[in-house]
C-alpha cells in the first residue's frame, strides 16, 4: 500500500517539467527479487546571482525544479530493470553491476530511453557510476550521466506564450554526479522509507554555471 501511494504522488509530479541531470540511484544493484520506488527532486543552485538573473531574463538555460521517479526491480544479483519518469517523459531503464555484489566497492552501467510525451520524441540515457559501502548502510558514489533528446529546458514559445513542442531542438546532455545513499533501519511503521539520499549534479552542457542539488526517498 505504501508503495502505491508513493507511486501515485511521484507520477503526478514527474511529467510536469524538469531536466535530465542526475541519477539519484547510487551505484549498487538491488539484488534478485528486490523492488524499490524512488521519488526525487533536484533543485537548481546557480553559482552567482548574475547567472540566475540572466537566465530568468533571457529565458535561456533557466533550469526548473525537477521532480523524478524511478521504479527498479532486481532481475538478478547484477541486473536491475525498471521504469524511469522525469523531464516530461517516461520509459524503461536497465542497470548492470560490473563487480561482485558482495564487494564493498560497486561499479555499474545504466542505460534507458524516455518517451517525451508533449514532444512525441525519444530521449536516450546512459551513464556509469562507482560507489563504496561504508558499514552496512552508507553508500558514497560518483558518476557520469549523458544522453541525447529534446532540449526540455529551452522550450520555444508560440505566439500565445505556450510551449511550442513542434520547434523544440534535440541536444546532447551530460552531467557529473556525486552523492550518498543511506539505508534506514527496518521498522514496523509503513511511512519509514528504505533509504534516503542526496546528490550534487553538475551539468556540463549549459551556458550557466550551476549545480543541481537532489533529494531522494526510496521505498
Amino acid at each position: 500500500m505504501r508503495i502505491f501511494k508513493v507511486v501515485c504522488l511521484a507520477a503526478f509530479l514527474t511529467v510536469v517539467q524538469g531536466c535530465y541531470y542526475g541519477s539519484m540511484t547510487g551505484a549498487r544493484t538491488l539484488g534478485e527479487n528486490h523492488m524499490t520506488v524512488t521519488g526525487a527532486v533536484a533543485l537548481p543552485a546557480y553559482f552567482n546571482a548574475d547567472d540566475r538573473r540572466e537566465a530568468g531574463e533571457d529565458d535561456i538555460d533557466d533550469v526548473p525544479v525537477s521532480p523524478g521517479l524511478i521504479f527498479l526491480s532486481g532481475a538478478s544479483d547484477r541486473i536491475d530493470i525498471g521504469v524511469s519518469g522525469r523531464a516530461w517523459g517516461i520509459g524503461p531503464v536497465v542497470r548492470v553491476g560490473i563487480l561482485d555484489p558482495g564487494d564493498r566497492g560497486a561499479l555499474s552501467l545504466i542505460a534507458g530511453a524516455s518517451y517525451i510525451i508533449p514532444a512525441r520524441l525519444l530521449a536516450t540515457q546512459f551513464g556509469v557510476s562507482a560507489g563504496y559501502l561504508f558499514g552496512s548502510s552508507l553508500e558514497v558514489y560518483a558518476g557520469w550521466d549523458g544522453g541525447y533528446g529534446p532540449d526540455v529546458i529551452n522550450i520555444p514559445e508560440d505566439a500565445d506564450g505556450n510551449n511550442d513542442w513542434d520547434d523544440v531542438e534535440n541536444k546532447l546532455h551530460q552531467s557529473i554526479n556525486a552523492g550518498v545513499m543511506y539505508g534506514l533501519p527496518a521498522g514496523e511503521e509503513e511511512w519509514i522509507p528504505e533509504s534516503i539520499g542526496f546528490e550534487f549534479a553538475v551539468p556540463m552542457d549549459l551556458t550557466r554555471n550551476l549545480v543541481m542539488f537532489g533529494l531522494a526517498v526510496t521505498y
